[in-house]
């Protein structure tokens, strides 16, 4: 009699299966393992990026792989036990050795940046107070490189000085022509300035003017002139207004050929007050000092008496510029060559 065996032949062959299909799953998921754990990631070093694959666990693994040297003065972001995870950055900076030379003091450092005044930061100067260091300010850092940091430190300090008055002239013609009468004696004013220098290992460099104040405002000095009658008019005793009449060449005096030209105030940017702070009136002409002092008097043949009490910048060596009425007087004189009688 035969004997049923205990397992079915279709039972067996299940088995074998299953016995054959482990080893091929546990190959399959350490592949498929293998790629799940791969996790891309950018490194940075020293402004360079690259790209990179990895299965590390932490940014010290990662740089390990890389064969990135990391030592003690480099700067790594995010540091160096932190779990790298897929997309993210790390970056790497590298300290530059270095020489600070700052007056007689020699100060070796490692320097993470990128210019000499990066380097000058981390000696604990400011660069923007020490214009004299070289390299500039903004030249790259070198491996071993020295840089020379002269001593530098500001001064400040004050002086009081003079600010010159100014001098008005009054015409008056009811005065003698020539004559002169002080009615305000002209007085300096007294100013605080503060400066400031810088002093560079002891050299001490310009004086730099950063603030005045006026202490004592200075007093306008008042001078009457008198004798001066303008062309075509006449003071007419008590009646307060003025007659026409002709202005006639004096007798005497030193002559002068000049160049003449006309103004009128208000026109051509021409202003209504003269640099001595006289009115600017017919009867007064810009001169050069140089050539004829202010306050002098003369006569201008076709325009009159005239005391010099004005200048100008066009106004150089023998030149005068006649003061009219309006633009229109001014426009009919123009220009044209003369020869005055200064008679003071």
């Amino acid at each position: 009699m035969r004997s049923r065996p205990s397992r079915s032949a279709r039972s067996r062959r299940t088995h074998y299966f299953i016995a054959a299909l482990i080893p091929a799953l546990i190959v399959t998921l350490s592949i498929t393992g293998f790629v799940w754990a791969q996790k891309q990631v950018t490194v940075v070093v020293d402004g360079r990026s690259s790209y990179m694959k990895t299965q590390a666990s932490d940014v010290a693994g990662l740089l390990t792989q890389a064969s990135i040297d990391v030592g003690a003065g480099d700067v790594v972001t995010p540091a160096g036990d932190s779990q790298v995870s897929d997309g993210m950055t790390i970056i790497v900076r590298h300290a530059v050795p270095v020489t600070v030379r700052l007056g007689g003091e020699t100060i070796r450092l490692d320097v993470v940046g990128n210019t000499v005044a990066d380097a000058l930061v981390a000696a604990g100067l400011d660069p923007s107070s020490n214009p004299a260091v070289t390299p500039s300010l903004s030249a790259p850092l070198v491996d071993g490189m020295t840089i020379s940091a002269p001593e530098v430190f500001a001064r400040v300090s004050q002086a009081e000085v003079a600010v010159p008055f100014k001098t008005e002239i009054r015409v008056d013609p009811a005065m003698k022509r020539g004559a002169r009468r002080l009615i305000v004696d002209g007085q300096n004013g007294r100013a605080l300035r503060l400066f400031r220098t810088l002093v560079t290992d002891g050299v001490e460099g310009k004086p730099i003017q950063t603030a005045a104040r006026v202490v004592a405002a200075p007093v306008t000095e008042v001078v009457a002139v008198g004798g001066t009658r303008l062309e075509g008019q006449a003071a007419v005793a008590g009646s307060g207004r003025a007659v026409r009449v002709t202005a006639s060449a004096p007798k005497g005096g030193r002559t002068l050929r000049v160049e003449a030209s006309g103004y009128a105030p208000g026109a051509g940017g021409a202003d209504h007050t003269t640099a001595t702070g006289a009115a600017a009136v017919r009867g007064v002409i810009a001169v050069d000092p140089k050539v004829i002092p202010l306050g002098t008097h003369v006569f201008v043949p076709g325009y009159g008496y005239a005391v010099a009490a004005d200048t100008g910048g066009a106004i150089n060596g023998k030149k005068i510029d006649l003061c009219f009425a309006n633009n229109d007087q001014a426009r009919v004189w123009g220009r044209q060559m003369v020869t005055i009688i200064i008679l003071d």
